[in-house]
């Protein structure tokens, strides 16, 4: 992390105890205050992004409380995805991202989906790595016609069998239109039609397509079709598939009556369809949410079957747990000394001064101490951190000193009480 990240981040970190929700950067900057969580990311990547899901879908519910970490967990898994040359898209749910709007989900993924070693994201990036690629691959074949072979290569694009029957087909107008920019016009169209965005489509460009609308009726299931189409073809740009994140799943859960139904139909659907689509799908998909979202569950028992634990639990060392309960990693205590204590390093490298590590650790410990006792509405971590973050930055203004512990816990409710006045959701550290 350089100099530069540590500062954005300790700015972060103090305003509001949690970091930017963004692929790119964390990678640098979350392994200066992770703690904890690398055993948990080992034991998936091995499991998970090495074997299993290669080949096809699977699942994990990951559960904490508000505040606990969840986003935190999701984008360090990201970052390993990354590294496990994965593709990896970050959706926050919310009125247009939802298991039961699944073109939103698609459009969503379109326009943040990350390839590892390339700067550009969403389907514009995924189709110039695509095409990089390819033209590489012709080209190290000494192939005479190097346009020829890429139009055949596009061929059988168009001719695969994807969910979607019509993916194929446009798929191959966006890569030969890409590659030949003065080529066909409908590249335009074509891409639209990939991002979800069909509604934007004229007439004569769905007639040149050979593309028809999707009534109300099927836009789910076309939805899913083109999203499952999508992370077939993912491996063309030379990953091995997909890693899904869909964080805060609990605040879809406001809704009530025939609505909850089908959201928790939808999320079924959602969790069943990938894994039985012929040919598998190259899937890790992981949700978080608040462990209330259990509460709504057993209303709809196929739902309650995919997502119960069954013989040992995730923590336990079954890795094929569907659910993810971060509280049985370690300790509150443990874990927010062991934050704190990494805190200590950021700040030294974000602002230039040398703390006294052995000072400010027994610091961390006591205001550890503090926030592991309290029963709050939002959970101690993000507390925690924010405060923590402030009190350094006093230190290195006012000169550091030993703090006891009622003056900590003044300092700790009064983070609680700005955060409680101030949020109305957003993203935990």
């Amino acid at each position: 992390m350089t100099h530069d990240e540590a500062g954005e981040l300790w700015a972060k970190l103090g305003e509001e105890g949690k970091a930017i929700p963004e692929l790119t950067s964390a990678s640098h900057v979350l392994p200066s205050y992770s703690v904890a969580i690398d055993e948990w990311l080992d034991r998936l990547a091995s499991r998970f992004l090495r074997q299993l899901c290669r080949r096809a879908a699977h699942f994990k519910l990951v559960m904490a409380p508000y505040g606990g970490g969840k986003t935190h967990f999701l984008l360090a898994l990201g970052a390993r995805a990354l590294e496990e040359n994965f593709a990896v898209a970050y959706v926050p749910c919310g009125a247009s991202v939802s298991p039961d709007t699944p073109v939103g989900v698609h459009r969503e993924v379109m326009k943040v989906l990350q390839l590892p070693g390339y700067a550009g994201r969403g389907l514009r990036g995924l189709v110039d790595a695509v095409i990089e690629r390819k033209r590489r691959e012709i080209n190290e074949h000494d192939v005479p016609d190097v346009d020829l072979a890429f139009r055949r290569w596009t061929d059988t694009i168009r001719r695969n069998d994807y969910p979607e029957n019509a993916f194929g087909r446009v798929m191959a107008a966006v890569l030969r239109s890409e590659n030949d920019p003065d080529g066909s016009s409908i590249g335009d169209a074509a891409m639209r039609w990939l991002q979800g965005d069909m509604q934007t489509l004229i007439r004569d460009e769905m007639r040149e397509l050979r593309l028809a609308p999707v009534p109300a009726r099927d836009q789910a299931s076309f939805g899913r079709n083109l999203l499952f189409s999508s992370i077939r073809f993912l491996p063309q740009a030379g990953v091995h598939g997909l890693v899904l994140l869909m964080d805060e799943v609990e605040t879809l859960f406001t809704a009530r009556g025939s609505a909850l139904r089908r959201l928790l139909a939808a999320l079924r659907v959602l969790l069943d369809a990938p894994v039985g689509a012929h040919g598998g799908l190259p899937l890790f998909c992981v949700f978080s949410a608040t462990p209330d979202i259990l509460d709504h569950v057993p209303t709809y028992p196929a739902l309650a079957q995919r997502l119960a634990v069954l013989g040992a639990p995730f923590h336990e060392g079954n890795d094929l747990a569907i659910q993810l309960s971060l509280d049985r990693i370690e300790s509150q205590e443990t874990l927010l000394a062991s934050i704190g204590a990494k805190l200590v390093a950021v700040g030294a490298l974000a602002t230039g001064h040398a703390f006294d590590v052995g000072l400010q650790t027994a610091n961390a410990t006591r205001l550890a101490e503090i926030a592991a006792s309290r029963n709050l509405e939002v959970d101690a971590r993000r507390l925690y951190v924010k405060t923590w973050v402030n009190l350094l930055e006093v230190q290195r203004v006012q000169g550091e000193r030993a703090w006891d512990t009622e003056e900590l816990s003044r300092r700790y409710q009064g983070a609680f009480d700005a955060v409680h006045r101030s949020d109305s959701g957003g993203v935990e550290p």
